[in-house]
């Protein structure tokens, strides 16, 4: 017996489902302001979906209804992504009450296959091709996708998570103890190449994007090459350039720190190869090929992983090592990624 179920019976009666001949939680994380629970539920007929719960405070119902339609839209031109099942009021969405709280439903199909493990030099091309055609459907769509949100790796936006942990990381330094010319030098880069790339964003192309193309979101087969993409929550409009830089260099440098290499050369095989695949689906104009060394360079400096990995080492008071990342920070934002990955 689930909590949920009465829950359940009413959205399998929403979405005008056959019996449920078999249900299995596959995820359940709930936090006072934020619930994601997913079911595996399989219908008397066979056929087997995803059931969501979820409550955030990040996605509206106009997102709601957007993600079920870029993933028709994907899935239209050919890629294999879920598709969300439609209620009988015409909504792809339920709005239900559990414990007091609004929480959301959604229904998709589920998708064969299982999440990725690692990533290899192999499926970091696959994924770049099936980002590259991602954006190349997304941009070719003939009407825009109502989206209210943008995506996670989105600049200068009402939520750019990037600048956030810049500004936060250089008021912790002020107090640090780190030597002030690094953190001078760091932050000037930083905010030239943020200078540069906002001259240029509102002429870049974009659209509506996935938003979390981590390694847990792509499915492989038997052989282990990409035959599925999933997990739409995220999903927003974005620049196309600047969601491949963010994504690329997250998956690129978080295989490169699971590698026993101890130099990066690791990390450019990744990110050359997903680059690679991307440019076979989807060519780079001049313009956006012009913008995307200081992308990943801003991307590798101020990695979610990276930023943390200093602010550990400023509350454990070792100050030496604060400006030994500084100064690998410096490297990554005045690197030449074209050489080795572009």
């Amino acid at each position: 017996m689930f909590d949920d179920e009465a829950l359940l019976n009413k959205i399998r009666d929403h979405f005008q489902l056959p019996a449920f001949a078999g249900l299995r939680r596959v995820q359940h994380e709930e936090e006072p302001d934020d619930l994601r629970i997913i079911f595996k539920a399989t219908t008397s007929d066979g056929q087997s979906y995803a059931v969501r719960m979820m409550s955030n405070s990040y996605s509206t119902l106009e997102d709601l209804a957007g993600q079920a339609s870029l993933c028709e839209l994907l899935s239209g031109g050919g890629l294999n992504v879920p598709t969300r099942l439609y209620g009988s009021d015409g909504r792809p969405y339920l709005i239900l009450s559990r414990k007091g709280c609004e929480v959301w439903t959604t229904v998709e199909t589920w998708l064969p296959g299982k999440e990725a493990e690692s990533l290899t030099i192999g499926l970091a091309e696959q994924a770049g091709e099936w980002l590259g055609a991602m954006h190349r459907i997304a941009g070719q769509a003939l009407a825009p996708i109502p989206f209210t949100s943008e995506s996670p790796w989105s600049l200068f936006g009402s939520e750019d998570e990037l600048d956030q942990d810049a500004q936060a990381l250089e008021m912790t330094l002020q107090t640090s103890g780190a030597e002030p010319l690094l953190v001078r030098e760091l932050f000037a880069l930083y905010r030239e190449r943020r200078l540069k790339l906002r001259t240029s964003w509102p002429e870049l192309p974009g659209g509506p994007v996935q938003g979390d193309f981590s390694l847990n979101n792509l499915l492989v087969d038997e052989n282990g090459r990409l035959c599925g993409v999933i997990d739409f929550h995220l999903a927003g409009t974005d620049v196309f350039v600047g969601h491949l830089a963010g994504e690329a260099s997250f998956l690129a440098y978080a295989a490169d720190k699971e590698n026993a290499e101890t130099s990066e050369a690791a990390g450019n095989r990744y990110l050359g190869a997903l680059m690679a695949g991307y440019e076979r689906s989807r060519p780079l104009s001049m313009q956006e090929r012009s913008v995307l060394n200081d992308l990943i360079g801003l991307r590798r400096a101020f990695a979610c992983y990276q930023v943390d990995e200093v602010l550990g080492e400023i509350k454990a008071g070792n100050t030496k090592q604060v400006n030994r990342e500084l100064k690998n920070m410096i490297l990554y934002l005045k690197k030449d990624y074209r050489r080795t990955a572009l």
